[in-house]
């Protein structure tokens, strides 16, 4: 579970490493596959807050990891594309939105861990979250 946590805030981060500067046309591209990213994990969080059971919580999760593993290269991509938006400290107006909403994603990610934390011992839930350690979100 605790890599679960790890790798979601990963993306969290790493978004919001991309999201500084993107108030113009210029990062356009940033602000929309951080907006995707956050509706992931946001959906992700959903869905572990309501499993019933450890099939609910496998499922979420491979559908998570499914997701995440088409939208990681273009992360990392714009991330390479944009080497200034590493700096994070002149965040424009536009972005503080953006921001937020991914700072909101990871409070409910973190609830919904907690929440799916009695099936983590079950079989496909840890196929599922075997899959979600092998994504590279850095």
């Amino acid at each position: 579970m605790r890599q679960n946590v790890v790798i979601s805030l990963a993306c969290v981060l790493t978004a919001i490493v991309l999201l500084p500067g993107c108030g113009g046309r210029k990062y356009a591209d940033v602000e929309q596959t951080s907006n995707q990213c956050a509706g992931l994990i946001e959906n992700y969080a959903a869905a572990l807050d309501k499993a019933g059971g450890a099939p609910d919580v496998a499922k979420a999760t491979n559908q998570f990891v499914d997701k995440m593993e088409k939208l990681m290269p273009a992360m990392q991509k714009l991330k390479e594309k944009y080497p200034e938006l590493e700096n994070d400290q002149n965040m424009p107006e536009p972005l503080k939105k953006i921001q937020s909403r991914m700072e909101e994603a990871s409070k409910k990610m973190m609830g919904a861990m907690m929440k799916a934390a009695p099936y983590m011992n079950d079989p496909e839930v840890q196929k599922a979250q075997q899959r979600l350690e092998a994504l590279k979100m850095d």
